[in-house]
């Protein structure tokens, strides 16, 4: 008997293209593998095998645990598994249907909106509330909204330390931003540099609920102001509001650099910030002006200069009054007895911080060089006139106590001169001079509203903690080399033990006092030096050296996605990363395409809805969510974006009535609402496609397909409907089944008992998500007939015909013989999809003499397959094969080595297919060379008799999430 290993598993030949993994220890069934030598290699190259191992433990799994020709790693239950499993003695398992893996631990701190950062793990409830920061390169740092949310059991991790202190613990694959783009953690190595985010901000904590402004506080206005601020959501205001902390930058900007003039508001600073103001003063729902520009005149103590003015203004009475009550000081404002608004007293820091940081954006100096190696601490003047002085020195001392609760130290008031000739006294403060209040404070307040200060903020926090861990470093060397003499060792020999410090420094050690820490070393760059050498990307990244990487166990772990499509979050200062399938066939030949695909593909494009954020085909309210939960494609012929024959072509007919839509959250519910008739991103794809070769001419003449007929492939699932779903079904198997899972090798397995409350309700509850997937896809179907219409003279919406949908990642209840006897199980099919032979009742009518059709999508630039179900996938598979071609190399790798516009071009000039994707990552990421052979995969699914090659499929362009 031929056997195989791989990475200590061994697998034994059953017979061609059957490889079983022999049960062992708790195994419940043996693992078996169905691939060729060559797939068996590519399935073997990653912990497929592995998981296939673990699945086989879960409790009442049936005859195999199996992986079809394009299996590949995923999460807990590798993708192109299938499992049956005993449906009254067994077990349901979210990881055996489809969820995606983690990768950071929990303690790490993701940055978010308004200077907040949180423990990612404390995220669950409320993830999708939230705008992440996202590092977005060329475009900035920007927010984005938080879409997905992951957790699971411990996972091996790794310590990533960067040389100047940060520091985060991720999986191996956890991409990490690198100069070069993202990189998996086992990809990188000392030396090398990822992308630093120096601002980190504040503990995000809950503000208190009190009305800080009610109607009753403009009862002496005109009642048109509190119109108004009723028709914005303004009144009452609360600390709690999104718009309070957009209008606490407001407030603390004009304090430093605004004016009222009449009833406009105006604020002045560079075209950039005053852009940023402008956002925020229409997010509240005024109308901002454009920025406006003018050359000035100004003399300043007899010095005369010319200076390029930038203002913006809003016209607005209402928001006057609001920030004049907030504590925006009246003009003019030498003259005003404003102090720091009291309310501050009452929030968070991180609240607070909003405050001083708009007003230092305005008003205190950046970060300078004083020495070679030192920085002057940034510092903040204020004048007022002699009368109303008292409170202008109050003013200055309330900021100063405001940073020092914070955690931020300072210096002493100083009253630095006065003014006769205006009758003015200044003032003046500055943040406490020494590196680690710097750091703090450039770190987690800073300067908002101004870019440049920031910029500059961000190197000089790199270069203060660089400077701090070498200094760290030499004073630990010191102690050292001083235990040691003491100790007897000779000092040549402790001078040989360290190299990184010069004989010098070890002697001053030993025989001289040393008063305070070491300096840095006469090697260690100048400020100025560092400055010149190191970029600041126009999204706030700086680069940094990696000193270490460490695995340091199992932990917890973690993960967010975000809408943007820069796909990253910034998480301890670090940049990080952050379905089934149906076809249509039409009336159009390749010829009535050819020339016409870019236009196509345009319009395609256009039309249809993609990538990772919201946005569907459809506007929809919470009605039609429940609608398609509980009646699937029903509900779509009901709403007229289906018709009765999309029903007989749909598997189930396009509706799963065990489906329990009660059994699905609310925040699942909310999350599907604004994606109804969307592709998603990944691997999902909406592709036009020629027929290139019939295999069995009767099938095909079954499912209408002929040589050079055009046909559509649509691949995508639930959306963020369902990715939430499995997240909380997944937490509630850890609280109330905590038992089962530690009786499993991975946790990832998380299932629940079959027959328990549980189970029962994430059965209803995923059947659900399996109609609103059809639902999906039917109305991208339905946009795609009407793109269709409007492009090709004399093709009606009606003549584009839907073949078959097919689910991929689902577990049923279905009747299989075993030994036997008739039992009913629960058949997970994770990336696989069901392929039932001629006969079976659930195949639908049209095709029950022919067998069920399945689709097997290849990559973008190879073919795809059309198979009916085979004679022997009952006994071999329990009525199932592949569900495409099977990943190579992970998305990051991909990345690597693959460019998005190159990939493109190829595939345009070379092949005639034409892509448009969101970016040009996700382009890298689906690229051809990521993905097994697709016709190997067939072979070997045709070979086993589990599904029939019936004919195939070629690209003509393709529109990707």
């Amino acid at each position: 008997m031929t056997t195989r290993e791989f990475d200590g598993i061994t697998l034994e030949r059953v017979r061609e293209h059957v490889w079983e993994i022999p049960q062992e220890g708790d195994m419940e069934v043996p693992g078996r593998v169905l691939a060729s030598e060559a797939l068996l290699e590519d399935i073997g190259d990653d912990d497929s095998l592995q998981q296939l191992k673990n699945a086989a433990h879960l409790p009442g799994m049936t005859k195999h645990a199996l992986a079809m020709p394009d299996a590949h790693q995923g999460y807990g239950f590798p993708v192109g598994g299938v499992g049956a499993i005993d449906a009254e003695d067994g077990c349901i398992s979210p990881g055996a249907v489809g969820f995606d893996i983690n990768c950071l631990t929990g303690s790490s701190e993701v940055s978010l909106s308004y200077g907040r950062k949180r423990k990612i793990k404390n995220l669950w409830r409320d993830f999708d509330e939230q705008d992440a920061v996202v590092a977005a390169g060329d475009d900035g740092e920007v927010l984005s909204q938080v879409r997905l949310f992951t957790q699971s059991a411990p996972e091996t991790v790794y310590e990533l330390t960067t040389e100047t202190g940060d520091t985060i613990e991720a999986t191996a694959d956890h991409p990490v931003g690198t100069p070069n783009g993202m990189v998996e953690v086992d990809d990188l190595g000392e030396g090398e540099e990822v992308l630093a985010h120096p601002f980190e901000g504040l503990p995000d904590e809950q503000p208190p609920e009190f009305d800080l402004l009610t109607e009753d506080d403009f009862e002496d206005e005109d009642p048109q102001i509190v119109e108004a601020l009723n028709d914005r959501e303004l009144l009452p205001l609360r600390p709690t509001d999104d718009a309070f902390s957009r209008l606490l930058k407001l407030v603390g900007f004009h304090t430093g650099d605004g004016t009222f003039r009449g009833d406009q508001t105006w604020f002045y600073g560079d075209e950039e910030d005053l852009q940023t103001i402008r956002e925020d003063i229409a997010a509240l729902g005024f109308s901002p002006s454009p920025v406006y520009e003018r050359d000035r005149d100004h003399e300043i103590r007899g010095n005369s200069f010319e200076h390029t003015e930038y203002s913006v203004k809003s016209g607005a009475r209402s928001l006057r009054e609001l920030l004049l009550r907030l504590g925006a000081p009246d003009s003019p404002k030498v003259d005003s007895e404003f102090t720091a608004p009291d309310y501050l007293d009452r929030l968070p820091d991180w609240q607070r911080a909003l405050y001083l940081s708009t007003f230092f954006g305005a008003e205190m100096s950046a970060p300078a060089a004083m020495t070679a190696k030192n920085l002057y601490c940034p510092s903040v003047s204020h004048n007022r006139r002699s009368d109303v002085s008292e409170v202008g020195e109050e003013f200055m001392q309330d900021l100063m106590r405001h940073l020092n609760e914070i955690g931020i130290a300072t210096n002493s008031l100083e009253h630095v001169e006065d003014y006769e000739e205006h009758d003015t006294k200044r003032f003046r403060f500055g943040i406490k001079n020494d590196s680690e209040t710097l750091i703090e404070f450039f770190t987690t307040v800073g300067y908002r509203y101004n870019e440049e200060k920031r910029r500059k903020a961000a190197l000089a926090a790199q270069y203060l903690k660089l400077k701090e861990r070498t200094i760290d470093e030499r004073a630990r060397i010191a102690e050292k080399a001083q235990a040691l003499a003491d100790g007897g060792v000779a000092t040549r020999e402790i001078k040989d033990r360290f190299d990184a410090v010069n004989d010098r420094f070890i002697e001053r050690s030993i025989y001289e006092q040393r008063k305070g820490r070491p300096r840095p070393p006469m090697s260690f760059p100048d400020y100025e030096e560092f400055r010149e050498n190191t970029a600041v990307g126009d999204d706030l990244t700086v680069p940094v050296e990696i000193e270490s990487i460490d695995r340091i166990g199992k932990k917890p772990v973690y993960d967010i996605g975000v809408s943007h499509d820069a796909h990253n979050f910034v998480a301890n200062g670090v940049v990080v990363s952050n379905c089934g399938v149906r076809m249509l066939r039409t009336p159009l030949t390749y010829d009535d395409v050819r020339g016409r695909e870019e236009e196509l593909v345009d319009a395609l494009f256009d039309a249809i809805p993609s990538g990772l954020g919201g946005g569907g085909i459809v506007q929809t309210g919470r009605d039609a969510v429940e609608g398609a939960l509980e009646r699937g494609v029903e509900w779509a012929v009901e709403q007229g974006y289906a018709t009765e024959d999309d029903l007989a072509h749909c598997e189930d007919e396009g509706r799963r009535p065990d489906a329990k839509p009660e059994y699905v959250s609310k925040k699942a519910k909310d999350r599907g609402m604004n994606q109804m008739g969307s592709l998603g991103s990944g691997n999902h794809f909406l592709e036009v496609q020629r027929v290139t070769d019939t295999y069995d001419d009767g099938v095909a003449d079954a499912y209408g397909l002929e040589e050079d007929q055009i046909v559509v492939l649509i691949h995508c699932g639930s959306r963020g409907l369902g990715h939430q779903l499995c997240s909380d079904y997944v937490r509630r198997i850890e609280q109330e089944h905590g038992d089962l899972l530690d009786q499993l090798p991975d946790k990832d397995l998380a299932a629940a008992p079959a027959g328990s409350e549980l189970a029962e309700e994430y059965y209803g509850a995923m059947c659900a998500a399996v109609n609103f997937a059809w639902v999906n896809r039917q109305l991208i179907t339905h946009r795609t007939r009407e793109t269709l219409a409007e492009a090709f003279d004399g093709v009606e919406t009606g003549d584009v015909e839907l073949l078959y949908d097919v689910a991929h990642n689902i577990a049923k209840r279905e009747t299989h013989e075993v030994e036997g006897e008739n039992r009913e199980l629960f058949v997970h099919r994770k990336g696989a999809t069901r392929a039932f032979p001629p006969g079976r009742e659930e195949v639908p009518e049209t095709y029950r003499d022919v067998g069920q059709p399945v689709i097997i999508p290849g990559s973008m630039g190879a073919g795809s397959y059309v198979l009916k179900g085979g004679e022997r996938s009952l006994q071999e598979t329990f009525g199932s094969t592949a569900h495409g071609a099977g990943r190579l190399m992970s998305r990051t790798q991909a990345k690597q080595e693959f460019w998005g516009g190159d990939v493109q071009d190829d595939l345009a000039e070379q092949e005639h297919i034409y892509v448009k994707a969101n970016s040009g990552a996700t382009v890298a990421e689906e690229a051809p060379g990521v993905y097994k052979d697709v016709d190997e995969v067939v072979r070997v699914s045709d070979a086993l008799d589990i599904g029939d090659r019936v004919a195939r499929t070629f690209p003509v362009c393709n529109i990707k999430g």
